[in-house]
Order: structure tokens, then C-alpha cells, then sequence
């Protein structure tokens, strides 16, 4: 299980056992976004500097690169 805040914000990337992706607001305790990816739990994450993407590590042996996308999530 890890997290790491984006850097210069109040936003919030943790993974774990369940082998999700979870993106929140740490001001407000909300969950915003959940990826699904890995096959088996996710040990660790790193944010780039910028924010624009997140890289992850999994128990299934594979290192995946999320990247932010342009569209909003929120309708």
C-alpha cells in the first residue's frame, strides 16, 4: 500500500491490495477517480514532477505509466 500527494495541491494518489488506483481530494476526504490496471495488488507509485502522469509498480511484475488526460471527469 502506498499514497503520495501531487505535488502543490490537495490531491491524493493511493494503491493497495485491492489493485486500484485511487485519486482524492484531501481537503474534502472525497474519492474523485478510481483506474483499474494491475491483476494483483500494487506495491508502489511515483508522481512526476509536473503531475501529469503517475507510474506504478505491481505484485503481478508489471510497471504501468498513467497519463492525465485533457477530458473532465466530472459531468
Amino acid at each position: 500500500m502506498a499514497m503520495q500527494f501531487v505535488r502543490n495541491t490537495h490531491y491524493v494518489f493511493s494503491v493497495g491490495k485491492d489493485r486500484l488506483i485511487k485519486y482524492w481530494d484531501a481537503d474534502k476526504f472525497e474519492l474523485l477517480l478510481t483506474l483499474e490496471g494491475h491483476h494483483v495488488e500494487v506495491w508502489c507509485l511515483s508522481i512526476s514532477n509536473r503531475g501529469d502522469f503517475i507510474v506504478l509498480g505491481s505484485h503481478d511484475c508489471s510497471i504501468r505509466r498513467w497519463d492525465r488526460a485533457e477530458e473532465p471527469f466530472f459531468y
